[in-house]
């Protein structure tokens, strides 16, 4: 999935001599707290909602209060992970998309960012969580897969999380069943330590309510 497919076409960048009060119109219509600056084609700026507010002058043009300097983008090729990585890394609530031209071409919103990345991760499949925890030179996908598929299962998901200041990692795996014990009886087999587990239709109703209440929040 690519940045392009997550562009949101109803969230239209400012102009360098469109005043304050509008910014902050739009930024309240589309629920964001940023917005690009684009001129002829290119992008020139962002944005941000209390550099507005602290102008205190809703005539003056968003070009005195828009960041110039190391502007936050990606390409319209790139995947969604590097778009989430600039929302989690500078606290965006849009991305700004670039072709391969430098040409603006739209921007991502925060809101539908995660609504694709809960089809990447398949959060709304049903099945079972699995946290593994190991060495980082233990880790080997292709082994941790053929375990789970031994007992006719599928991974559907998984990422990873280095535990801060050790050698260790966690593996989180989304599995297509809800009736595992197979699949934790071959990792226990094969002295993998099972940190957690999160099994069954209750599992996939307490992440869709997670999801959908972070949704809600998200539109406030």
């Amino acid at each position: 999935m690519h940045a392009i497919d997550l562009i949101a076409p109803d969230v239209p960048p400012l102009r360098p001599l469109d005043d304050v009060g509008r910014a902050l119109d739009w930024m309240e219509e589309f629920k964001v707290s940023h917005l690009p600056v684009v001129d002829n084609g290119r992008l020139v700026g962002l944005v941000k909602a209390q550099a507005l507010v602290d102008r205190n002058d809703a005539r003056a043009t968003v070009s005195s209060s828009m960041e110039q300097v190391e502007i936050p983008f990606v390409r319209a090729g790139q995947h969604i992970y590097e778009a989430m990585k600039l929302f989690s890394e500078r606290g965006l609530t849009v991305v700004p998309v670039l072709d391969d031209m430098g040409r603006y071409v739209g921007c991502i919103t925060e809101h539908q960012a995660l609504k694709r990345l809960a089809q990447v991760t398949n959060i709304h499949e049903p099945g079972s969580i699995v946290v593994l925890e190991m060495n980082q030179i233990d880790y080997s996908l292709h082994e941790v897969a053929r375990l789970v598929e031994a007992n006719d299962a599928k991974v559907l998901s998984v990422y990873t999380h280095v535990l801060p200041d050790t050698s260790r990692v966690e593996v989180t795996l989304k599995i297509n069943r809800e009736d595992i014990s197979d699949v934790l009886r071959s990792f226990e087999r094969y002295e993998y330590f099972v940190k957690s587990t999160f099994q069954g239709s209750k599992l996939h109703e307490d992440l869709r309510g997670r999801y959908e209440e972070l949704m809600r929040f998200i539109n406030l």
